[in-house]
Order: structure tokens, then sequence, then C-alpha cells
């Protein structure tokens, strides 16, 4: 893998009741922390609403790697790119399962 290879490119329904989407995105970045640009976010698209989003997208005084939901911004660890998808996809499904 190299700088810019695409490594995780996923966008799945959730929920078809609430209309709740997943994706999941990730790249090979050696510039960025844990050496992978990502996004993953749950989301309710009819709505505009973002329910749950980790990334490491831009400077913050949390730390590089951010979780977003609701109002709150937090920091959280990073223990490689499968832990932290599997981390956030079981965050989703508790999530989910509280709507």
């Amino acid at each position: 893998m190299a700088d810019g290879d695409v490594v995780l490119n996923r966008n799945f329904e959730v929920d078809a009741a609430e209309g709740t989407r997943v994706e999941l995105f990730a790249v090979e970045s050696s510039s960025s922390p844990g050496g992978y640009y990502y996004r993953f976010q749950y989301y309710a698209p009819e709505e505009g609403e973002q329910i749950l989003r980790y990334d490491n997208a831009h400077d913050s005084d949390v730390g590089p790697h951010h979780r977003h939901h609701a109002d709150d911004v937090t920091g959280i660890e990073f223990e490689g790119l499968q832990n932290h998808v599997a981390r956030f996809r079981q965050e989703v499904t508790e999530i989910n399962a509280r709507r």
C-alpha cells in the first residue's frame, strides 16, 4: 500500500425504517495520525442528521483522533484501523438499538 491508496470505502444501510446509513472511508496517508486519513460516519441523510462520526481530519484540542456525537467532540484512542472500525460499528449498533 502507498499514500493515497483507498483501503476502505463502504456505504450501507443500518436501519431502513429510520433511514440511517453508515459510511466507512480510509486512505493510506503517512502524514496522518495512525497512518490513515479516515472518516466513519453514522447518519440519517433524509434528515441531514449526523449521529456519530470518527475522524482524524482536523487539528483539535482533544487529540488527533476524534469522536463526534451530538454536540460533543472527544478524543479517542486509535489502536489500528481494524480495531477502530470494529469499535465504531459496535457503537453504531448500540446507538441504533436506543433510537
